[in-house]
């Protein structure tokens, strides 16, 4: 039987921390070029990790849209970036270092939401079901390609077609610590809430607001839930059986995470990976001053698009709100403009390969009913929509007009709801209305969260009227696109919150209401978070090896993947039995980075399109004959079109093709056979 996985080494775990603080250092040395003002430097040292590894990552990058780039080319023009980022920075770097105290609160915020998160998801740590295994070959590939741009681990021989910088930023530290991916995979996922987290303070801190509201917003960012998990608390389910999962399939036919689900379920998903960038966007959009800062803001904006196109929506609202809470129209839209410009570099390496293809819009099928807005969207908008009837009543100094102007945005809001029978659209063009009627009398902080209060209801009205069409069928039209959408808004809506509280908590009349109010949202978003508290004390076991589950399951798979890992080189094609998604299967190129002939079938489908229909059918082709044909010649040509060096037979290939997989055995030598599965390479011609 293959032995348990051993631990992480020390030695490993202190590469991977101390390539973190390089990437801090380096990453605060940049921001505190372009944040000069002294209270800005709190939001440097937030948004050095997030920083430091995107300016590692963006040289080779950059360089990969015209040529392609040798890893350790990528790595050392990584170094380059941080040894001129430290450089320009370095006297006013000093200046913060030499203030080590100021430095406590920005670096214990990642600090604290990574270990809460690693423990959370200490007895959940298996690489298994969601598109778990898909973002394993996606970090396992990063972390071994010899070059960029990046190979498609379930599609050998091709460029990779899915959206990835982040994950390439990600990869990057655990690569140089030389850490197993399956560990790499649980670190790097608690440490996303530790970004995440890092950014809700920055952006605090970036929009005017003081350190306990940018504290305020980090801990609801990664912490608060929706009002379903108060539904099931008061329907009769214990705190340690509220399902979150079903709290994230709050809308018919589509999915609602929030950010806590998210970071909890682990997924490197995407939208998961993009939420420190859009995080840190919505504190840095339009707050960036001279040439400098507009390069920067560009890069920022061209990474969160590269790392996620899904959030073009929020990313757009959000330059919009940043600028216009700075600037008059004119000044704002010559900003925007630049910062779109400067933004594209980052994006060719994207545009210029291989991507999901764009199947147009529609209206939307659909609307969310009042029920399903509430449930999710209730504790995100509750601060925001107490304060502005705050700002609307003090707006006025007779009462019948504070009466008028408390009352008339409501109205307008539930008329549209009605006339349209879309209630998120309608409120949320009511509060958008409310926000012009005070537009006037706000400036600093409550003009940026009234901005970005409006751009996050917005945003989560876009699916009540118009949908990205997918291949998912009619009755899932809306799925992507409300997910994706509403997953922007929350975070956007979080921010405002935080730096809204004052003016909802200041109100002269109504304040016992308000307050009441206040307590029963964070009541019921304090649910969710007690529920996972609860969930991971009743747990035992777990670790870091996301393999374990395998192991237990298949420990000759397992025993397969380090042998590739110590004997293969790192572009070798390996053959092993595809299947379709939300499988075991591509689960060999998962773990080991090296490309296989065909993974997930239906999603190369969805990542290429119809085009790619008769490619990934002549793979399955080529390998049924591999696994099943006794003709040599057949089975040599399979071998030869598709460069195969190696072939599982484990117990997913015979469960496909067979108790007899691989019968052209005599073109092969076996070069493992451990606990039922059996590895083998290509004879030499």
């Amino acid at each position: 039987m293959l032995p348990c996985a051993a631990p992480v080494s020390a030695g490993a775990l202190l590469t991977f921390a101390v390539f973190l603080a390089l990437a801090t250092l380096a990453g605060a040395a940049a921001l505190v070029r372009v944040l000069p003002r002294d209270e800005d430097a709190d939001a440097a040292v937030a948004l050095g990790p997030s920083a430091g590894l995107l300016l590692a990552a963006l040289p080779g990058w950059l360089l990969s849209a015209a040529v392609r780039v040798p890893a350790g080319l990528v790595l050392a023009l990584g170094a380059a970036a941080w040894a001129a980022a430290l450089g320009l920075g370095a006297r006013p770097l000093l200046r913060l270092l030499a203030r080590p105290r100021r430095l406590l609160v920005p670096l214990a915020v990642p600090l604290a939401a990574t270990l809460l998160f690693l423990w959370l998801r200490w007895p959940a740590g298996a690489i298994r079901d969601t598109e778990k295994p898909m973002d394993f070959a996606v970090l396992s590939a990063a972390m071994t390609t010899p070059s960029l741009p990046l190979g498609d681990p379930w599609l050998s021989g091709e460029r990779f077609s899915y959206y990835h910088l982040g994950t390439l930023a990600l990869a990057l530290p655990a690569r140089a610590a030389g850490l197993p991916s399956e560990d790499a995979y649980n670190l790097l996922a608690a440490l996303l809430a530790g970004l995440a987290a890092s950014a809700a303070f920055a952006a605090g801190r970036l929009r005017g607001g003081g350190r306990r509201l940018a504290l305020a917003a980090s801990a609801a960012l990664v912490l608060a839930g929706t009002f379903d998990g108060a539904r099931q608390l008061l329907a009769g389910t214990p705190v340690g059986g509220i399902d979150l999962w079903a709290s994230s399939r709050r809308v018919a036919h589509a999915i609602t995470e929030w950010p806590l689900f998210t970071l909890r379920l682990g997924d490197l998903h995407p939208h998961a990976v993009a939420l420190p960038l859009l995080v840190a966007w919505a504190g840095a959009a339009g707050r960036l001053r001279g040439a400098s800062g507009v390069a920067a803001q560009g890069l920022l904006l061209g990474s969160l698009l590269a790392t996620n196109p899904w959030d073009a929506p929020a990313a757009l609202l959000v330059l919009a709100a940043g600028t216009l809470a700075r600037d008059e129209l004119l000044p704002a839209v010559k900003e925007s403009a630049a910062t779109l410009l400067a933004a594209v570099p980052v994006l060719l390496p994207f545009l210029l390969g291989p991507r999901p293809p764009f199947l147009g819009l529609s209206l939307s099928p659909a609307a969310t009913t009042s029920p399903e807005a509430f449930l999710h969207l209730g504790p995100f908008v509750a601060v925001p929509a107490l304060a502005l009837g705050v700002a609307l009543v003090r707006s006025q100094d007779r009462p019948d007009r504070q009466l008028l102007f408390a009352v008339l945005p409501p109205t307008i809001g539930v008329a549209l709801s009605i006339v349209s029978q879309r209630p998120v659209l309608g409120l949320a063009l009511g509060f958008a209305s409310g926000v012009a009627l005070v537009w006037g009398r706000l400036a600093g902080t409550l003009r940026s969260a009234f901005l970005l209060a409006s751009a996050g209801a917005l945003l989560a009205s876009v699916p009540e009227v118009i949908v990205v069409l997918d291949p998912y069928g009619d009755d899932y039209r809306r799925m992507n696109t409300l997910f994706k959408t509403w997953a922007g808004a929350v975070p956007l809506l979080v921010v405002a919150s935080a730096l809204l509280l004052p003016l909802a908590l200041a109100a002269r009349r109504g304040r016992r209401t308000i307050r009441a109010l206040l307590l029963a949202t964070l009541a019921g978003a304090l649910v969710h978070p007690a529920a996972a508290v609860a969930t991971r004390l009743a747990a035992t076991g777990g670790g870091l090896d996301g393999l374990s589950a395998l192991a237990a399951e298949a420990p000759g798979d397992v025993a397969a993947i380090r042998w590739l890992r110590e004997h293969a080189p790192a572009d070798a094609v390996v053959a092993e039995a595809p299947g379709e998604a939300y499988s075991l299967h591509g689960r060999i190129s998962s773990a080991t980075g090296r490309p296989t002939v065909l993974g997930w079938a239906s999603h190369e489908g969805i990542w290429r399109g119809s085009a790619a229909r008769e490619e990934i059918e002549a793979r399955k082709a080529a390998l049924k004959t591999l696994y099943t044909s006794a003709d040599a010649a057949a089975v040599g040509q399979a071998v030869r079109t598709y460069g195969i060096r190696y072939v599982v037979v484990g117990p997913l290939e015979r469960k496909d093709f067979g108790p007899g997989a691989l019968r052209a055995r005599a073109l092969f030598t076996r070069v493992l056979d451990a606990d039922g599965t059996e590895l083998f390479e290509v004879r030499a011609p």
